[in-house]
């Protein structure tokens, strides 16, 4: 045996060596399965943090649409409110705008109907004037004749 000391020191050496690579590299894959489960664990809570943003963005979202949606409906019964004031105050100015020229509309007859009156008795009194005139003439004529 000491014959092959040399090859059985090369085989048990080679031997020793695989044994050395194979030990590092079972704790190498070890520290990768390792590092792997920290990153999946950092990972998983990454995700859970992710998805409690955005729950909660969402909900923000939800709550800020309903503060909106309301706000928006307010405004609205407000804005019909006052159109349904605006429209009254507009229907009773246009009803005493009517009366207004309802009584305008009655003065003006009355004008008118007077105006008629004056001028008739403004005729019946040149009429009348005019027969006082020719009376008077033909008196006259008559009169210093005799």
């Amino acid at each position: 045996m000491l014959d092959n000391w040399g090859v059985v020191t090369s085989v048990v050496g080679g031997g020793v060596a695989v044994l050395l690579y194979f030990v590092k590299s079972w704790r190498d894959v070890e520290e990768l399965k390792e590092h792997r489960r920290k990153q999946e664990t950092q990972t998983s809570v990454l995700t859970e943090k992710v998805d409690n943003y955005h729950t909660a963005a969402v909900a923000r979202e939800a709550k800020h649409q309903q503060a909106y949606e309301l706000k928006l409906q307010e405004h609205r019964s407000e804005v019909l409110r006052e159109l349904g004031v605006v429209r009254k105050e507009g229907a009773d100015a246009v009803l005493r705008l009517n009366e207004k020229v309802d009584a305008l509309d009655k003065l003006l007859t009355v004008i008118v109907e007077r105006q008629n009156q004056l001028l008739d008795a403004s005729r019946r009194q040149e009429a009348r004037n005019e027969r006082v005139d020719r009376v008077l003439w033909a008196r006259g004529r008559d009169g210093p004749d005799e």
